[in-house]
């Protein structure tokens, strides 16, 4: 596996087609989760630096009124949402033809996708098979081995999964046959087989999808990159008030019911309740009853825990920079959330569960603090730490630097030529 590609931009940009295509499941006017957001930053990095890329988002037809595009450098293939088989994830043909015609009309050599979801395994074998392009897959999460919205969580319990196999699966879902987990297995190695290169944005990630059955010598790991990196970071803190903030999608994998049952240890400490700030931002639509019930009145009884609404990329910098600490309480592995760039961006240290990707991604007693996976008492142990102005001043001065957009593109480009001058090398004489 390959974590840093030797070739830089200027010997690279001579081993690549002139246009290169970023495929996405979704686009960021329709959807603003980390995978589509950081596809769209590769788009744009590439253009930054001179590669005349185009990006091209799914779009269900049910969502069409909503799709934006800044510019024509961005394309849609649509497809229908209730005729998407999401066993085998497959689409239906129309989503195929449209996206080889789009390859093909904009004279497309490279196209690297950043998901099959919605765009369906027929889509990209069918990219694949345009004469003369090379393809590459960016993984962004674990859909291609776990059935349960690729969570790696078990249903009903919600314990971690550890690794994905037919009797594991078939417990999950009792309903369907254990064959056709093997089968749903074969059929995403087999499309994905004939890839040139695949990225991961963690090292967490990739080595689990290389002991799924991907191949080590094409696969690397590329951190994702912020397409607006904030120009400063925030003053000097003044006052003993510390404020945490929770930055995303308020669902039941990302642990906002944590930040609750944190919320109640809280209340019962009048010293601490005094200092600390809890405050959360992201769409509360869309929950159960039972949990926007319970929400609402702990933001009514706890004075120091707030909810701010969602919020948009734009202001997600400025918002950050009110908060001394962003709060990662998910449930499952993440991969590498982009909140954490954008905490790092802001100068805001990380508290976050100490597994997978956000382990990864905040070293413990460095540029953040870890707390044990859905431990509430941990979560306000960790926090009464980050409350101590020495303890603040630790973290924040080994925050690593956020990564531009630009930065992410060159490395992509590097790994890019790597793997097509390796796939031409045995063609080359001797």
């Amino acid at each position: 596996m390959r974590i840093d590609p030797v070739p830089r931009f200027g010997r690279a940009r001579r081993l690549l087609p002139e246009r290169i295509a970023i495929v996405s499941h979704s686009h960021p006017s329709l959807s603003k989760g980390g995978a589509e957001i950081a596809a769209y930053s590769l788009f744009r990095g590439l253009r930054q630096i001179g590669i005349d890329a185009i990006y091209i988002g799914a779009c269900n037809l049910a969502d069409r009124g909503r799709l934006a595009f800044a510019d024509e450098f961005e394309f849609a293939v649509f497809y229908e949402g209730e005729r998407y088989d999401h066993f085998y994830h497959v689409a239906p043909r129309g989503v195929e033809a449209q996206l080889v015609r789009l390859l093909t009309e904009e004279r497309i050599g490279l196209v690297n996708f950043h998901h099959f979801f919605n765009l369906g395994l027929n889509a990209l074998r069918a990219a694949k098979a345009l004469p003369g392009i090379a393809a590459f897959l960016t993984i962004h999460e674990f859909l291609a081995i776990c059935q349960n919205h690729g969570q790696m969580i078990t249903k009903g319990a919600e314990l971690l999964c550890e690794r994905a196999t037919n009797e594991a699966c078939g417990t999950c879902f009792p309903e369907v046959p254990r064959t056709r987990f093997a089968m749903r297995k074969e059929t995403m190695l087999d499309a994905f087989g004939d890839f040139s290169g695949f990225v991961s944005p963690s090292r967490f990630l990739a080595e689990r999808f290389l002991d799924w059955g991907l191949p080590p010598e094409r696969m690397t790991v590329i951190e994702n990159g912020l397409l607006n990196l904030p120009e400063h970071h925030r003053p000097e803190k003044a006052g003993d008030t510390w404020t945490f903030g929770f930055f995303g999608q308020i669902n039941p994998f990302k642990g906002v019911d944590l930040l609750l049952d944190a919320a109640e240890i809280v209340a019962r400490d009048k010293e601490l309740s005094a200092r600390l700030r809890i405050r959360i931002h992201g769409n509360l639509i869309g929950q159960s009853a039972a949990f926007t019930e319970r929400f609402e009145a702990a933001v009514k009884a706890h004075p120091f825990l707030s909810y701010a609404g969602a919020y948009n990329n734009a202001s997600v910098h400025r918002l950050m920079g009110e908060c001394d600490y962003v709060l990662i309480p998910s449930k499952w592995w993440e991969n590498s959330p982009v909140v954490i760039q954008e905490a790092y961006s802001v100068g805001a240290p990380v508290i976050c569960t100490g597994i997978g990707g956000m382990a990864e991604k905040v070293r413990d007693g460095v540029s953040g603090l870890h707390f044990r996976l859905g431990d509430a008492g941990d979560l306000v142990r960790a926090m009464r730490l980050a409350a101590d102005p020495r303890n603040a001043a630790t973290l924040k001065a080994g925050i690593p630097p956020a990564p531009s957009s630009a930065a992410m593109a060159e490395r992509y480009l590097a790994f890019f030529a790597a793997m097509l001058a390796a796939r031409a090398a045995p063609a080359m004489p001797a």
